[in-house]
């Protein structure tokens, strides 16, 4: 099974682990995956009460419900 380092808990995860990298420039170290796992983004979530995502290019604070977006692919 393939494993990545979350960048923020420097701990190995499997990749179901990480959400999905959509964006234009990815690095190949990367996987196709985000940099941060789905227990860090909850946690960052949690504490900044939203996330800041990328909706139709652009940078925005969502709120979001946290359990939901956890399990999102």
């Amino acid at each position: 099974m393939k494993t990545k380092e979350c960048f923020k808990c420097k701990r190995n995860y499997p990749l179901f682990l990480f959400h999905k990298d959509g964006s234009m420039y990815q690095l190949k170290s990367n996987k196709g995956k985000v940099v941060e796992c789905r227990f860090c983004c909850l946690k960052r979530s949690k504490a900044q009460g939203g996330l800041m995502m990328r909706v139709n290019g652009k940078f925005e604070f969502t709120k979001i419900n946290n359990f939901k977006y956890f399990f999102k692919r």
